[in-house]
């Protein structure tokens, strides 16, 4: 009977591992107004891992926008009293003045077929609580966060505060709302992940591929051991997987929309992949 026990264990281990799961890249942006609300909602009927990103506000409110900058081929400004200037930098206005900006009367540069979506830059606090509030109500799967800080060397205090401030309003946001468990905090620049490692520990981070390097040049390189690596797939390499194996840092998938990348990455032992389309809907 044990030995029944211990193979059945096993055996669902073994398929719980070979599930493909879609990170829902900015909300599916092929099928959705990107880093929107109800976007996130939308997509929790095809993922429960929602891939977003982070931006601070000048008045250190914590906001999902990939953009440091309002340019016109996404935003309109849809104050009457606005100047209609664009160009903007996020962390040059206040919260209340990012709202006069609105995504979804355009669509996104190479997704002709995504769904308008017109809705301000949401907060990140209330995504998470009305993504996690939807899915109770709609009885899905408890979503999870793949958030990523956007920021770099070259942009500290100009388009964001410096490192550490970022993790700690992010850091304040996460634990009024989530679960640690709930979360993947990633980024291209190692000095969050280096902060969150050490002071919040209980969170897991994935460090993705910009140098376009091994995983072990990498871990020389820095002061902490990330939970997880992205490469994009043209990195992906045998000796890229027997690292990931040796270290014990799962890969998790570049965004690809390319469904032969994908499957490729799922016979390689990737199963978790970033896409701005859920499986069954790649182009």
């Amino acid at each position: 009977m044990k030995y029944f026990l211990i193979l059945v264990l096993c055996i669902s281990n073994h398929l719980q591992a070979q599930t493909l799961g879609i990170l829902a890249h900015r909300g599916f942006r092929g099928l959705h107004t990107e880093n929107t609300l109800e976007a996130f909602k939308k997509s929790l009927h095809y993922s429960y891992f929602l891939e977003m990103d982070i931006m601070i506000s000048k008045d250190m409110k914590v906001v999902v926008t990939h953009d440091p900058l309002l340019h016109e081929k996404l935003y309109v400004n849809k104050s009457a009293y606005g100047s209609g200037e664009f160009n903007q930098r996020i962390y040059d206005l206040n919260y209340n003045e990012i709202t006069n900006y609105e995504l979804g009367h355009k669509k996104s540069k190479g997704f002709d077929k995504q769904q308008n979506i017109v809705s301000i830059i949401p907060l990140l606090e209330n995504v998470l609580q009305e993504t996690q509030s939807y899915a109770k109500e709609n009885n899905l799967k408890e979503p999870h966060y793949f958030i990523e800080t956007k920021i770099t060397e070259q942009t500290d205090y100009l388009n964001h505060p410096e490192p550490k401030v970022v993790v700690e309003l992010l850091m304040q946001v996460l634990k009024e709302n989530i679960k640690p468990s709930q979360v993947i905090i990633q980024s291209f620049d190692p000095r969050t992940l280096s902060y969150i490692s050490k002071k919040y520990p209980e969170y897991k981070t994935c460090l993705l591929d910009k140098k376009k390097q091994l995983l072990s040049v990498y871990l020389n390189e820095l002061d902490f051991k990330p939970n997880y690596f992205s490469p994009n797939f043209k990195q992906i390499t045998p000796e890229l997987i027997d690292e990931s194996k040796k270290f014990k840092i799962p890969l998790i998938g570049g965004n690809t929309n390319n469904k032969q990348e994908i499957d490729k990455m799922y016979e390689l032992g990737i199963y978790q992949i970033i896409s701005d389309y859920p499986y069954v809907k790649l182009p």
